[in-house]
Parts: C-alpha cells; structure tokens; sequence
C-alpha cells in the first residue's frame, strides 16, 4: 500500500513550498481543515478524485504527490479514464497499493481487471476497500479452501449472515472447537445451537473452549442434563460457566445421593451456605472423621461446633482427623479440660496441634 506517512509529509513540504495554509488548502478542496491535517500526519489518504485537484494546486505531477509509489500508473488511469479498458489487465500489487485511496466502485471495477489469484493474505489487505457484495463472494471461494479459519484476519469485514452460514457448514464437517477463531463474530444463536448438537454428541466437557461465546441459558440446560448423566464431577471441566444456583442444586443432589466427600472437586464452585449444611448432615451421621475430604472448604464457625460436639461425645482423640483445620483457641481450651480430667497422655496425638505455651503453663502446674 502507499506509506501514508511519506505521502502526507510530502503534501505537507508541497503545501509550505506553496505558501498555502492547512485551511486554504481545505477550502481549495472542499474538504475539511481536519481532513487536510490527517493527510499530512499520515493517518489518511486524500481520495483520488482529490488527487488531480492537489497536482494543480502544487503545480506539480500526481508522481509527485505519491513519491513514485508503485501503483502510480493505475492512479492516472483511473484520474483520467473512471471506465478503465476492458483489455487492460492490472497486476495485483498495484491494486492493493492503491485500494485505500479509491471509491468502492472503482475498487470492484479495478479488481475485475486483476491479473491471477487473490490469496488469503490478498483479500486481508483490500476487504475494507471493496463492496460487501464482492468481499463475500471472494469469502465463499475462500471458505471452500481453508475452512472457517481461513476468515478470521478479515472476519470483522464479512457480513452476518455469510458468517453464520460458514459458521453452520464448519460445525457439521468439523465440530464446535472449530468454530473457536471466528467464534466473537459468530452470532449467539448459532452458537447456542451448535452448542446444543456438540453436547448431544460428546457432553458437557467439549463445550469448554467454546464456553466464554455459549449462552448461560444453554450451559445450565447442559449442566443439568450432565449431571443426570454423569454425577457433579462431570461439570467440573465446565464448572467456572455453570451459575452458582445450578451448582448448589447439583451439589444438594450429589450430597444426597453420595455423601460430602464426593463435593470435593466442586468445592471452589459450591457456596459456602450449601458446604456448611451439607458439612452439618454428615457429621450427624458419620462423625467428624467423614469431614476430612472437605475439611479445607467447610467454614471454621461450623467446624468448631463439630468439634465441640464431637469432644463431648468422642474425646479429644476423636479430633485427631480434622485436627489441622480447628481453631487453635477452640483445640487449646478442650485441651485444657482433658488435661484437668483425663491427664496429659490423652492429648498426645493432637500435641502439635495445640499451644506449646499452654502445654508448658499445664506442666508447671
């Protein structure tokens, strides 16, 4: 393409050469006084039709003003001739050079005149500068050859509809983690139904990549449908897209059926509300030892009631399992009252456990 950058500090050297202000230049032209500044910092090109305005101006050649940027040629064609002929061929290099500074009318016309094929990279160059009809028809061609991906550099250019149509196609042939590289520009509602067919096929965990682009409506019917399946370790691999009130739903449900320690690897994604009551159920049934698996998760107010009870009922031994995750205070004063009843040797399997100071105030005692 032209260095705009060289172009416009050329008009800039020009316009000073000329004596002519940034906004008597505008008004020569008839274009803006910011339009003429982003010229000349090199953040835009003047249209061609400015072109031939712009040579008269500065009493110089359009070679001139584009610094003999290839493509020159194809320029003065079109400047002098807008119906270029129909014999004349254009080599493809010129196109692309000269495509940001032409009207999408020209461009279509000049890319009928090209010489060979447009590759991929080609098409990334010129997609913003020709008509959306003739993008998508060179999409269609280019989809046939390199799948979905092959779209993604021009993806933002591409209509919706050609891009749901691809979208479709690449799901069928190729499955969901296909469509992950065009996936932003992807309308939901493909997306969810593409969703849909993967989960049928293949469950919950092959709905990962595409999860961030999946609607929560969709991830929760799946997870439900999952967990029927499959147990709640089967939303694991899905479980930072699952909303917390299906988790807690599936977590309750597990809880009944299998017990706390099979909320283990769901633990990070169950509320500490569900946790704690389920925490509470199988101490009641199955005693402190049953919380070891989940003891990292269960809050410390409810594993300090279990504890309580648990000395009242068991003895301080009865501790020895979740012993790491007690409040030290809650383990030092039941300590304290088995000293003073039962002597030292009943608190030596939880002696790392607890205070060395108050062992030592005990002893002296």
């Amino acid at each position: 393409m032209f260095d705009m950058k060289k172009v416009g500090k050329q008009i800039a050297q020009l316009r000073k050469e000329n004596k002519i202000t940034q906004m008597v230049l505008a008004d020569l032209l008839g274009v803006s006084f910011q339009a003429v500044s982003n010229w000349e910092r090199g953040e835009t090109m003047p249209d061609i039709s400015k072109l031939p305005e712009l040579a008269r101006i500065f009493h110089v050649s359009i070679d001139d003003i584009l610094s003999s940027s290839k493509g020159i040629q194809l320029v003065k064609d079109l400047v002098e001739n807008q119906t270029l002929e129909k014999s004349k061929s254009i080599d493809k290099e010129e196109f692309i050079n000269v495509a940001p500074i032409l009207s999408l009318d020209q461009a279509d016309k000049v890319y009928q005149h090209i010489e060979g094929e447009i590759s991929a990279k080609d098409l990334s160059f010129i997609a913003p500068y020709i008509s959306q009809d003739l993008l998508d028809s060179l999409v269609k061609k280019e989809f046939e050859v390199r799948g979905l991906k092959g779209l993604s550099t021009i993806a933002p250019y591409i209509s919706q509809e050609l891009i749901d149509s691809c979208a479709e196609k690449e799901f069928e042939l190729r499955g969901l983690n296909a469509l992950t590289t065009m996936a932003p520009f992807i309308s939901r509602e493909i997306i969810d139904e593409s969703a849909k067919k993967e989960f049928e096929a293949n469950g919950l965990k092959n709905l990962t990549t595409m999860a961030s682009f999946i609607s929560q409506e969709v991830i929760n019917e799946s997870a439900k449908k999952e967990l029927e399946l499959h147990g709640l370790n089967g939303l694991t691999t899905m479980a930072p897209f699952i909303s917390r009130e299906i988790i807690d739903e599936s977590a309750k449900k597990e809880f009944e059926a299998n017990g706390l320690k099979n909320l283990t690897t769901m633990a990070p994604f169950i509320s500490q509300e569900v946790i704690d009551e389920g925490a509470m159920k199988e101490f009641e049934s199955n005693g402190l030892a049953a919380l070891v698996s989940m003891a990292h998760s269960i809050s410390g107010e409810v594993l300090s009631i279990c504890a309580q009870k648990s000395y009242e009922l068991q003895g301080i031994q009865s501790l020895v399992a979740i012993a790491p995750f007690i409040k030290k205070e809650i383990l030092n004063e039941l300590a304290k009252k088995t000293i003073s009843t039962r002597g030292m040797n009943e608190i030596l399997p939880i002696l790392p456990y607890i205070d060395q100071t108050l062992i030592q105030d005990m002893m002296s005692k």
